[in-house]
């Protein structure tokens, strides 16, 4: 029975943190140019695209296994 609170409690903790971290990449997003030519701002430009994707593939497992 604590396995599962102590599971439960963690998901809605992850919910309520995913969120703000998903606005801080698309924050972080919007300082990128993704038509750059420097490979430094590709990789960058590269990364958060791939943080939103798994930012939004946990909010969605969290919203699965939460109900």
């Amino acid at each position: 029975m604590l396995e599962e609170h102590d599971r439960r409690r963690s998901l809605e903790h992850a919910r309520h943190h995913l969120p703000r971290a998903a606005s801080e990449v698309e924050a972080a997003q919007r300082f990128l140019n993704p038509t750059s030519s420097s490979d430094e701002e590709k990789a960058l430009v590269r990364a958060v695209v791939d943080a939103r994707t798994l930012l939004g593939d946990a909010l969605e497992t969290i919203r699965a296994r939460a109900s």
